[in-house]
């Protein structure tokens, strides 16, 4: 995530902390020899430890945007120059930011009284994220930076106060600002939140604490900041347990902002892990939250009603006012958009993006290729083309009336999805409910789930550095998606026999073998995750079904994009017709396909 300018970035908090003299900052920006190379710190007498411990926190600073003010890099950057410890610096920087936010004029006099350096200048920036020589002007003048958005009237508020304002000499466009908007106040965050904690009654407040305990286990990791130790699902329901014994003003500062970031996401549905990777601080949150207001915003014909930022600062409810208004725009965009993710399990960041249901959900008529295909080994004609459901039920009823079963049409669906000439993949994973207990899903157990890979025609393991021959392959495949699906299905319980699985938004992922002992003897790398929802007896089922697309090769042009998403749905319209006509007949799927196999012999 690093950009051109990330050393120069990385450099000038140093400087501003302290860990190297500004002199560096001279000879960095004047050394054009060579042309562009790696950045060497040694060079520059830069410890390299520090140096990558500020590229560390830099880069953390930057998600989920990759991108974020320089203004509150700098204040960050001064604090650490006062206590080292990254946790109390990002308290100061939220005080700081919180004094210095609201008019400018105001602002311009008493900027440098707040951040604890020489008054008379202050440098300003429209470009907050982008104008590296307004932060590097800032650091070698040990001067303010302010973010404006009008520089000439911060020079003429300057004049008129007697502060000298001065910006880069050529300043860079950012395009869209980090708010996309004006930004709200920031100073009364802390305290908003804190208050809105203690207003609520302590039986409401530990159940609401509860929850988190429960949600926060049931999901895919989390990975938060608060200071240079990272905080995964475990650390925060301990954080959580240790919130409930105590009052609200007990609680440490960094547990204040945990419990917010937590009640927020309980608030406004947003997926908690878009925040991994992030420090958590409240100016961080506010932003999160605004932004994803004003992006949720502007895909509605009619926007939103007012500007999600107006008074956050001032409201009583806060940052968590700013959620329950995300919380409305995002039922109102899901009305028209399929939420997605962007997933690389490479470092656990999660980002979000919108496919408009009128095509991701639309019908897609059926390949003549598929209907060729299931004829030749089916021995039956699909009638029709359109896809429908209705279609897929007289198909199973021709392929019953033949001798085939709901199992081998299910697999010649696969065996075509992995040799699809318009979506090339290695593997097609085809996963639905063996057929009973579906009426108590949360009582199945891992045999109950059916599953079953294509792999391409010619698929080699070995030609892609897997160790496993294609029946390990499966088999650990299988008993992966089976325990996915008997998770999931606790979210159906009366009494949980165990911790839930949280549902899953379809995504598209890299990496997927970093971090996963699973992923790696499987081959799974790039990975297409489509969830179904399966119906029987007239009752929807989450979670229970997908269909998983993966490839194998490592390489940019090899990953699945968006509109592999929107081709491949395609199959799970079919298995869904395939599947719900099954469970109407009160038939069932092959046992053999419902536990370890021997053989993949059909």
């Amino acid at each position: 995530m690093l950009t051109d300018d990330g050393d120069l970035v990385v450099v000038a908090g140093m400087v501003a902390a302290g860990k190297a003299g500004p002199a560096v900052l001279d000879a960095l920006t004047a050394d054009t020899s060579g042309g562009p190379r790696p950045f060497d710190p040694g060079r520059y007498g830069i410890p390299p430890g520090e140096f990558s411990r500020f590229q560390r926190l830099w880069y953390h600073f930057k998600v989920p945007y990759a991108r974020a003010s320089l203004v509150w890099w700098y204040v960050f950057c001064l604090a650490l120059r006062r206590d080292d410890r990254v946790d109390r610096a990002l308290l100061r920087m939220t005080e700081r930011l919180g004094l210095l936010a609201g008019d400018t004029a105001a602002a311009l006099p008493r900027a440098a009284g707040v951040l604890g350096l020489a008054p008379g200048t202050v440098v300003v920036t429209d470009g907050e994220s982008a104008d590296t020589g307004a932060l590097t002007a800032a650091v070698r003048l040990r001067a303010p930076l302010l973010a404006v958005a009008d520089v000439t009237a911060a020079r003429e508020a300057g004049r008129a106060r007697g502060v000298d304002v001065r910006t880069a000499a050529a300043p860079r466009p950012e395009g869209p600002g980090l708010w996309l908007g004006p930004p709200p106040a920031l100073g009364h965050l802390p305290r908003t939140a804190a208050l809105a904690w203690a207003a609520l009654a302590a039986e409401e407040r530990d159940e609401l604490l509860a929850t988190f305990e429960r949600r926060v286990s049931s999901i895919e990791r989390v990975r938060f900041l608060a200071d240079e130790t990272p905080v995964d699902n475990r650390g925060v329901v301990a954080l959580v347990a240790e919130c409930r014994k105590v009052p609200v003003e007990d609680w440490p500062d960094t547990s204040l902002v945990l419990m917010t970031v937590l009640w927020c996401w309980q608030e406004a549905g947003f997926v908690l892990q878009e925040l991994n990777q992030s420090f958590l601080s409240f100016p961080a949150l506010a932003l999160f939250l605004v932004r994803k207001s004003r992006e949720y915003a502007a895909r509605l014909p009619d926007g939103a009603p007012g500007d999600p930022a107006a008074g956050a600062g001032r409201d009583p409810e806060g940052v968590v006012g700013l959620a329950r208004g995300l919380g409305r725009l995002r039922a109102a965009v899901e009305r028209r958009y399929e939420r997605c993710l962007h997933f690389d399990g490479s470092n656990w960041e999660r980002r979000e993006f919108l496919l408009p249901l009128s095509e991701y959900r639309r019908v897609r008529p059926v390949p003549e290729e598929l209907c060729a295909h299931l004829h030749d080994r089916i021995g039956v004609e699909l009638p029709g083309r359109s896809g429908i459901p209705a279609e897929w039920d007289r198909f199973l009823e021709l392929a019953l009336e033949a001798g085939s079963s709901p199992t081998r049409v299910i697999q010649e669906i696969a065996h075509w999805a992995a040799d699809a000439p318009d979506l090339p993949v290695d593997l097609a994973i085809f996963t639905v409910p063996h057929g009973r207990k579906l009426d108590q899903p949360w009582t199945m157990e891992f045999t109950d789930l059916f599953c079953y890979t294509g792999f391409r025609t010619g698929f080699r393991p070995e030609d892609f550095g897997i160790a496993a021959n294609r029946v390990l392959m499966y088999n650990v495949i299988a008993q992966r998606m089976r325990y996915n699906a008997v998770k999931k299905a606790q979210n159906y319980a009366p009494v949980m026999r165990f911790p839930p699985q949280g549902f899953n938004l379809p995504d598209i992922a890299v990496a997927e073998d970093a971090n996963h002992g699973g992923h790696t003897a499987a081959g799974i790398r790039l990975a297409c995750r489509l969830p179904i929802t399966v119906t029987r007896g007239g009752t929807d089922w989450n979670g229970l079904a997908d269909v998983r697309l993966n490839r194998s090769a490592y390489h940019r042009d090899n990953r699945f994009l968006p509109r592999d998403m929107i081709l491949g749905h395609r199959y799970t319209q079919w298995a869904k017709g395939v599947a719900d006509a099954t469970y109407r007949r009160g038939l069932h799927f092959e046992e053999k396909w419902t536990d370890k196999v021997k053989d993949l012999d059909i």
